[in-house]
Formats: C-alpha cells, sequence, structure tokens
C-alpha cells in the first residue's frame, strides 16, 4: 500500500459529522430518517452524545459516515467541543416553528467556529408543521446568505428533503474529490450518490425537483466489487444493505 493509499483509506474511514443545536428542534429524528428507522411521536433529549455509523457507495468504494447527535440542553454544551474538533461536516438545526431556536443560530454559529473552522450547514426542521411556523424560508434564506452558509428546510417526520440534504451536503466532503478522478460536477456526483443509494433510506419522496424521480432507478452498483478502506468485504445484508450501528457515548453529567 502507496503512502499515497494509506491517507485515502485515512480520510474515508473518518468522515465525521456532527448535528447540534437547540434542545427538541429534531437532531435525533433527522438522523432517524437518515438511517432509515421511523418516526417517533415521543419525544426524549438526548443525554451527552450518540453515534450512528452509516455507509455510503459511490463507483465502488464504500465511504464511512460517522455521526454525531450532540445534546442541546445547556448543561451538555461542555462536551460538544470535544466531538466538533476534527469534523468534516457540521449541521446546525433549528425547528421552524420555534423563533427563539433560529434566533439561537448566531449564538451557534459563533460557538462552532471558535472550536472548529468546519463546514457548516443550518437546517430548518418540522416544515410539516405549516400553520405553527415562526420562521418563513425567505427570513432563514436571507440570514444564511448573510453568513455564507448553506440552508435546507427539511420535515424528519414526513421525510421531505432529507435525501437531498445529505446527499448535496457530503457531496462537498474533500474524500470526493480524491475519489472524482473523472470530474463530473458536483450536480453529476449527486446524482450519482442518489442513483447508487435509494435502498438505504425509508423516504423516498425529497421535494428536491431534480430528483424525484430517482425512486425508480435501481442500483447497478457491482456488490461483489465493494472493499471497505482495509480492503475487506463488508457485511452486507439480504436487502443489500451495508449494516450500519448505533452507539452512545455515556457521559458523567
Amino acid at each position: 500500500m502507496t503512502e499515497n493509499s494509506m491517507d485515502l483509506s485515512y480520510q474515508m474511514s473518518r468522515q465525521k459529522i456532527i448535528f447540534t443545536g437547540d434542545s427538541g428542534v429534531g437532531k435525533t429524528s433527522i438522523i432517524n430518517s437518515i438511517m432509515g428507522q421511523k418516526f417517533s411521536e415521543e419525544y426524549e433529549p438526548s443525554i451527552g452524545v450518540d453515534f450512528f455509523s452509516k455507509t455510503i457507495r459511490y463507483k465502488g468504494h464504500l465511504i464511512k459516515l460517522q455521526i454525531w447527535d450532540s445534546a442541546g440542553q445547556e448543561k451538555f454544551r461542555s462536551l460538544i467541543p470535544n466531538y466538533i474538533r476534527g469534523s468534516s461536516l457540521i449541521f446546525l438545526i433549528f425547528d421552524v416553528s420555534k423563533k427563539e431556536s433560529f434566533q439561537h443560530l448566531v449564538e451557534w454559529i459563533n460557538f462552532i467556529t471558535n472550536i472548529e473552522k468546519g463546514n457548516i450547514v443550518i437546517v430548518g426542521n418540522k416544515i410539516d408543521l405549516k400553520d405553527n411556523r415562526e420562521v418563513t424560508n425567505e427570513e432563514a434564506e436571507k440570514f444564511c446568505k448573510e453568513k455564507k452558509i448553506d440552508y435546507f428546510e427539511v420535515s424528519a417526520k414526513e421525510g421531505t428533503n432529507i435525501n437531498n440534504l445529505l446527499y448535496t451536503s457530503i457531496a462537498s466532503l474533500s474524500i470526493f474529490n480524491a475519489l472524482n478522478v473523472e470530474g463530473i460536477s458536483k450536480e453529476n456526483l449527486i446524482q450519482t450518490l442518489f442513483q447508487e443509494n435509494l435502498d438505504s433510506f425509508r423516504y423516498q419522496n425529497d421535494t428536491n425537483e431534480n430528483n424525484t424521480n430517482n425512486t425508480n432507478i435501481k442500483n447497478d452498483v457491482n456488490q461483489s466489487n465493494l472493499t471497505d478502506v482495509n480492503g475487506n468485504n463488508n457485511t452486507i445484508n439480504n436487502n443489500g444493505l451495508l449494516k450500519s450501528q448505533k452507539k452512545r457515548s455515556m457521559c458523567g453529567c
């Protein structure tokens, strides 16, 4: 193994993604939707930090996403810097039906950027609560444009725009620059990620107009050629999906 391939393997094994924001904005629900789990109406605040692992396929490669779900309560705030450091992508979530969670974004952005100058994506969740909405799309987009931060609106409950959020955001990760030897456009890269990973989501009804018809596209990746960063075969279940894991990071708080 060459030195360059060792560096690439290290990158692939450590695509660290953080979900943060106020308590109760739906961070865990968004992650559960990404992981293909059913939405739960019961609210249980995260304690400390939860860890999820999801594997993404791209042109015969497996990219392992380490997804960290941080508690939003103030008493756990001191734990977050340890997980933000070294992250590839940070999803900052707010609740469009709670103006206060939107107003706290400035505080969160300052908190994050003092720790890690990583790639932040702001996400407005709970757009299914149309009658209770307190933050308009225009208001949120204006704020994010001023901050030069990408903005997405989703509904974890209905699965709206979840696929688009994940694949459009991770397409900006540096690992894809290394793997994208053909030099395809970002739009085509996102389309390829959609096509090769359709069966890893429970929801397929994204609002992204360019991808609404992707549910009929069959994955033509030869799974026998899928290798992890160490060149080993991964465990694949009967649906052709790589097994994902969830672990909880316990704290002494």
